[in-house]
């Protein structure tokens, strides 16, 4: 039950929504073809894995820290 209470916890975290939400545009923009200026491609492609990875890195369980 505990296991459970984490995942769920984890969930109520902005920071993994932002994390998913980055994902699935990255994704659609490597994957789906979607046609954007160079300048733009640039900046998503240091963005949104950063912003991936920092909702893999946060820990939602304690307001405080990271």
């Amino acid at each position: 039950m505990n296991i459970i209470q984490t995942v769920l916890s984890r969930f109520r975290s902005w920071a993994v929504w932002v994390s998913f939400g980055a994902l699935a545009v990255f994704c659609a923009k490597e994957f789906g073809g979607i046609d954007i200026t160079a300048t733009v491609d640039g900046l998503l492609n240091v963005l949104l894995p950063l912003l991936v990875a920092f909702g893999i890195v946060n820990n939602p369980t304690d307001k405080n820290k990271l």
